[in-house]
C-alpha cells in the first residue's frame, strides 16, 4: 500500500514538474498547423498565426499569439491582431467552462461591411463553438475598426481605439469604457449591454461629455 501511494506521489510530482518546466523546452510553433486547423474548425472561419505561438499550463493556462488573423483573404469581417494574450481560469476549465481571467489584444484591425440598409454585414459562424459560453473577467484592447458602407462606397475608420472592460458572454453581454479617434477628434464611449437590458446602448462616461461628431469624412 505504501509503495503504491509513493508511486502515485512520485508520478504526480513528475507530472507537476513537467507542466511547470516543460513549456520552456517545447517549441509550440511546431504545432502551428494543428492549432490553425482545429481553431478554424471550432470558430468556423480560417485562422492563421504568422508569428510566435506559445502556451503554458501552470500556474494558469495561457496562450500567446502574434500576428493572428481570423477570416479569409477577401472577407469583410476579417479580424487581425498583432498581439493576443489570454489567461484562462484553471478551475473553470476543470468544470468544463470557458472563462478567461484576462484577455489582451493589441494592434487589433477589424473591417466591417455595412449593407445598403446600414446594418453590419457580419458573416454567420459555421463552427460548433458557442460564443455565449465564453466569459472574460478583464479585457484590454487597442486597435482600429473600419466600416465599409456599401451604399456610398465610402469608409469610416475609428482609429487609435483603447477599451477596457469585461465580457459576461461573447454573445453580447459586454461592459466597459474606452475612446477612439475619428476625423482628428477623440471621443470617449461607454458600452453596457446584456440580456437584462432592453437594448444595446453606448453612452459617454458621466465625467466626460461626448462631443457629437460633425461632418464625418468618408474616404473612397
Amino acid at each position: 500500500m505504501q509503495t503504491t501511494l509513493l508511486g502515485l506521489a512520485i508520478a504526480f510530482i513528475i507530472a507537476l514538474v513537467a507542466a511547470l518546466v516543460g513549456p520552456y523546452f517545447i517549441d509550440w510553433n511546431q504545432f502551428r498547423p494543428q492549432f490553425e486547423a482545429e481553431a478554424s474548425r471550432i470558430i468556423g472561419a480560417p485562422v492563421r498565426v504568422g508569428g510566435k505561438l506559445d502556451a503554458r499550463l501552470l500556474p494558469s493556462p495561457s496562450l500567446q499569439l502574434r500576428s493572428a488573423v481570423v477570416g479569409g483573404a477577401n472577407d469583410l469581417g476579417k479580424v487581425r491582431a498583432d498581439k493576443l494574450d489570454v489567461e484562462f481560469s484553471l478551475g473553470a476549465l476543470m468544470r468544463g467552462e470557458w472563462r478567461a481571467t484576462e484577455l489582451t489584444i493589441n494592434g487589433l484591425s477589424l473591417d466591417l461591411g455595412l449593407d445598403p440598409k446600414g446594418r453590419i454585414d457580419w458573416p454567420a459562424s459555421t463552427g460548433p463553438f458557442n460564443l455565449g459560453s465564453v466569459a472574460i473577467d478583464r479585457v484590454n484592447l487597442t486597435g482600429r475598426i473600419a466600416l465599409h458602407d456599401a451604399a456610398s462606397r465610402g469608409t469610416i475608420e475609428l482609429s487609435d481605439i483603447a477599451f477596457s472592460g469585461d465580457v459576461r458572454s461573447l454573445a453580447g453581454a459586454i461592459r466597459g469604457d474606452g475612446n477612439f479617434m475619428l476625423s482628428g477628434i477623440r471621443y470617449p464611449f461607454r458600452i453596457s449591454s446584456g440580456q437584462g437590458r432592453r437594448r444595446r446602448g453606448a453612452s459617454p462616461p458621466r465625467s466626460r461629455p461626448t462631443p457629437r461628431p460633425r461632418g464625418l469624412k468618408r474616404s473612397r
